[in-house]
């Protein structure tokens, strides 16, 4: 029996809750995820739609100032764009150099990206905290698999096997495309392990160059992986079900 991992913290996990300050009634799925982010770079996704404390969220908000300096990268589909954290900015971000203020970016459940802790703090511990892409149980929600190399999560706050758990397709029609999962060695970005779907392999997968099998990729809650859509098949819809 596959069984799926949902790391939504404590009974903050329920469909309607009462909130005591404003009395108002949630139908939405709501709680929150604890994210740990040791020196260096650390591979993030927001797990959840709303608020985050510490300043990761939907439309991202660093006005307490507690990340300047350290970065965000986005994946832009050829290279990284790396914002800085910089609450002395009208949007509490600059460019790669911080000598200009940029666009808050927007990081919806469904896609990676990085955060490079570097201004000597320490680790640090990001919250994330919202409702779950679902609103209802049961439900599903779709992240598009387009061609190219993109960084993608789950939309919903599961920590597993990229197929069996977090529900990539598995039926064959990713066969030949590449998974990137960044390696992270001493808080640098060494490389990255590559592996292949493969559905005649014993766990669906082979190495890079789809000669052996290896063992199915596990993704943390709040992690990412790149899919390398390069085969010529289109595109493909990644639904996830949420049960009760």
């Amino acid at each position: 029996m596959r069984t799926k991992t949902l790391l939504i913290a404590s009974a903050a996990l329920a469909a309607g809750i009462l909130t005591s300050s404003a009395q108002t009634y949630s139908q939405n799925i709501v709680g929150y995820v604890v994210k740990p982010l040791p020196a260096g770079y650390t591979v993030c996704a927001n797990p959840l739609n709303g608020t985050v404390d510490n300043g990761l969220n939907n439309t991202i908000n660093n006005g307490d100032g507690s990340y300047d300096v350290n970065q965000l990268l986005i994946w832009s589909g050829t290279k990284y764009t790396t914002y800085t954290f910089d609450s002395t900015m009208p949007q509490g971000f600059g460019d790669s150099s911080d000598s200009h203020s940029v666009p808050a970016p927007v990081m919806a459940p469904g896609t990676g990206f990085l955060i490079n802790n570097n201004q000597g703090a320490g680790p640090l511990t990001n919250t994330f905290t919202g409702t779950v892409a679902i609103s209802s149980l049961p439900g599903s929600t779709t992240n598009t698999i387009p061609a190219g190399l993109n960084f993608f999560a789950s939309q919903l706050p599961y920590a597993g096997g990229v197929e069996t758990v977090l529900g990539v397709p598995s039926d064959g029609s990713l066969d030949g495309n590449i998974l990137e999962t960044p390696n992270i060695v001493g808080g640098l970005v060494r490389g990255y392990t590559q592996v292949t779907f493969d559905s005649t392999m014993p766990q669906g997968f082979g190495d890079a160059s789809d000669s052996h099998s290896v063992p199915e990729p596990v993704i943390p809650v709040g992690g990412g992986f790149f899919i390398n859509n390069n085969q010529g098949g289109g595109t493909y819809q990644w639904v996830q079900t949420l049960n009760p």
